[in-house]
């Protein structure tokens, strides 16, 4: 005898298994039909988009995709992760973030800053960019915030608490202006530029006025009481005109590509502004 298809030792198809449970069931002609038609047409979308993969490869000798990997698209944007290399975590995230920011801003400029571009640079998810950060002007008063906090603590440091012990007050003073810029190489030059450019763009954008500000006052009170040491008259004057020129100065260096040692000209102020 031959074989039918509802004989139980014989293998059965989804779709065979499926036309027995519905010629069992209490439904009319026409709606049976209609349920195996649907069930046809899932298990033939089911087939295509994992069986077939699983079998192509199989027949051209290549290792089988994983469950996972078939039928994904690979996601657009998204650079390969170094191996081994791993990713941070928590508030250290924030600050990868923070530092893609600044290479940004020293490489393009504060308008190509972009949540989707920050988190590529920094090998991040988007989400973590979006989950710290609610936008672009969030993004670079963070930032600014960042730098501002790491310069204010090296200059106390570099300083000291007392001041009135230095034999050179006026040479510290300068020292204290350029020795962020002291270090030679690419890193040292686009910090220095991102510096720049971020407090340029508290001329357009108040929030970052506050940073910005507080800052300045920073120097100008750490150049003020080293210049009080020194003998000047009128210390806040002369600290905010030396600040000044040193600005004007490290910001046509970077213009025009001079490399030029600052610390004698800066000297030269500080003296001319004590005498005066």
């Amino acid at each position: 005898m031959v074989p039918g298809r509802f004989e139980p030792h014989r293998a059965r198809s989804p779709l065979v298994r499926f036309e027995v449970v519905a010629m069992r069931l209490p439904l009319t002609a026409p709606s049976r039909d209609a349920a195996i038609a649907v069930a046809a047409v899932r298990i033939a979308k089911r087939y295509i988009c994992t069986i077939m993969p699983v079998t192509a490869a199989k027949d051209l000798g290549a290792p089988a995709p994983g469950r996972h990997e078939v039928g994904r698209r690979p996601r657009a944007g998204r650079r390969p992760r170094a191996a081994g290399r791993s990713r941070p975590r928590g508030t250290a995230r924030r600050d990868a973030l923070l530092d893609a920011v600044i290479r940004i801003v020293a490489e393009v400029g504060a308008d190509a800053v972009t949540h989707r571009r920050v988190a590529e640079v920094a090998d991040l998810p988007l989400a973590s960019t979006t989950y710290w950060f609610e936008s672009k002007e969030h993004l670079l008063t963070a930032a600014l915030e960042r730098a501002a906090d790491h310069d204010i603590a090296r200059l106390n440091e570099f300083i000291g608490g007392d001041a009135g012990d230095v034999a050179d007050p006026l040479g510290l003073a300068v020292d204290a202006i350029l020795d962020p810029v002291q270090e030679t190489g690419q890193t040292s030059r686009g910090s220095l530029l991102a510096t720049y450019a971020l407090l340029l763009e508290a001329a357009r954008r108040p929030a970052l006025r506050a940073v910005t500000r507080r800052w300045t006052d920073a120097y100008l009170a750490a150049l003020g009481h080293l210049l009080s040491e020194a003998g000047s008259r009128d210390p806040s004057s002369d600290a905010a005109l030396l600040l000044g020129a040193a600005d004007g100065l490290l910001v046509a260096q970077l213009a025009t590509g001079d490399r030029s040692e600052l610390g004698h000209q800066l000297r030269r102020l500080a003296g001319a502004l004590i005498g005066a």
